[in-house]
């Protein structure tokens, strides 16, 4: 299989990191989505109940980010990806980019992230 839904840039305030400052405080964390899936009927039909609505895609990573809090980021993104593996059935495999935009450490730093990938067969 070849197809992937993607979504990307998705913003979502949320407590990710060790300091206690990154638990006080919700900061932005980015995520970019990408579930493989058969995309050839849905595509045919332009029938929406045939593939995944991107919108609830999103919700369902803004519900975890939102109502969770993560030291990691690794944990973040496998929460977020073992959550859209139970929630989407047509979703073979997700591959999540989780991105932390200027991490508080003493180096000036654009993004800190972590790419992960899960199947269906590893939940």
């Amino acid at each position: 299989m070849a197809d992937w839904l993607i979504v990307s840039g998705l913003t979502i305030l949320s407590k990710v990191g060790c300091l206690p400052v990154e638990q006080s405080v919700p900061q932005p964390i980015e995520v970019d989505i990408a579930l493989e899936m058969d995309l050839r009927e849905v595509g045919k039909t332009d029938d929406l109940k045939k593939g995944v609505d991107y919108r609830k895609v999103c919700d369902v990573v803004r519900q975890v980010l939102e109502r969770n809090s993560f030291k990691l980021l690794e944990s973040a993104a496998y929460t977020i990806a073992h959550n859209l593996l139970q929630q989407f059935p047509k979703v073979q495999r997700v591959r999540i980019e989780v991105r932390k935009p200027h991490p508080p450490i003493p180096v000036p730093l654009q993004f800190a992230s972590v790419r992960m990938e899960l199947s269906r067969d590893e939940i």
